[in-house]
């Protein structure tokens, strides 16, 4: 350990809920990942305060890690510290079909204890999406049939002065991005205004959830790897190169959909970037596109794929 992060470490180490050499691993949805140097993982919104405002006074790379859905992480590690906030859950009714959620709270409890149980639409559009609703608003999760910035009214945030923020509905759209994804804030909740549907949503439910078991693969995975590029769906343009089934090491382009890379037989980090690097490669070769990665790339000097910047997030 370097004397800089000696220096920190009594200071971050003060804190019951913060641990160091921390494997990451566990916490993510491929299983791949080694030790963060430090980790926080605060279970209630003072713990989460403390947490976000720490890491502003210390000169340390630091990742915002949710559920560990969307995120490829070094078997190295991450040199610096990783704040975990899917433990902090907190649920709020506040009539008229608003409600508040914070940022770890799991998106499919909201689809089944929310949702499905009042019968509001959104069922079809968020149905089957793992990860949390911070890194759902995060990466404006959803479907062709909608995405989550369609049912949120405000988000509250900490910026990376420790200020507390409010962002409100006509500043959240884009496609698998949203005014976040370029700032140094942590989400630490929303309020949601969800509208009744004239549709049995329970059967809806079934619909999507049957239709994603068919047709996505199941496994140690981050999802669709690759954002669709204007016109066209990634899987499809993989899958016209052949890719099909090509493996890495214990890692494998799946057979029954070419934009999920699973994780098959203890894959290392290496083994899923290059399968990663050989798709854009030869995609790029064939089509002249460009694909770019949803899943968030981890490196242990704190680099996010192509990103030089220290402060990342992820859902």
């Amino acid at each position: 350990m370097t004397q800089k992060k000696s220096d920190y470490k009594s200071k971050l180490l003060s804190f019951s809920f913060c641990h160091s050499e921390y494997i990451l691993a566990p916490h993510t949805y491929y299983k791949i990942g080694g030790p963060a140097d430090f980790v926080l993982i605060p279970k209630n919104e003072v713990e989460l305060e403390q947490s976000y405002q720490v890491l502003q006074q210390i000169s340390l790379p630091y990742f915002i890690l949710g559920g560990g859905t969307n995120v490829l992480i070094s078997d190295k590690g991450f040199r610096g510290v990783v704040l975990i906030t899917s433990y902090h859950k907190e649920f709020k009714p506040l009539g008229n079909d608003r409600y508040f959620i914070s940022g770890g709270v799991e998106l499919d409890w909201v689809v089944r204890e929310v949702l499905l149980k009042n019968n509001y639409e959104g069922v079809g559009a968020l149905t089957g999406i793992p990860g949390t609703i911070g890194g759902a608003l995060f990466m404006n999760a959803g479907t062709v049939n909608g995405c989550i910035c369609e049912w949120t009214e405000k988000v509250f945030l900490l910026s990376s002065e420790g200020k507390k923020e409010v962002v409100i509905k006509p500043e959240l759209y884009g496609y698998r991005s949203q005014r976040f994804c370029s700032m140094y804030e942590l989400i630490c909740g929303a309020i949601f205004h969800f509208q009744k549907s004239d549709k049995n949503q329970q059967s809806v439910y079934e619909h999507y959830m049957n239709r994603r078991k068919e047709k996505q693969p199941q496994g140690y995975c981050c999802g669709s790897v690759f954002k669709n590029p204007a016109g066209y769906h990634a899987g499809k343009l993989i899958e016209e190169c052949g890719l099909k089934g090509i493996r890495k090491g214990g890692a494998v382009i799946s057979p029954i959909h070419a934009n999920f890379i699973i994780n098959e037989n203890n894959a290392t980090f290496d083994d899923v970037l290059s399968l990663i690097r050989l798709i854009r490669e030869k995609v790029y070769e064939k089509f002249n596109i460009k694909l770019e990665e949803e899943v968030r790339i981890l490196f242990e000097d704190g680099c996010l794929q192509t990103c030089k910047h220290y402060k990342n997030q992820e859902g």
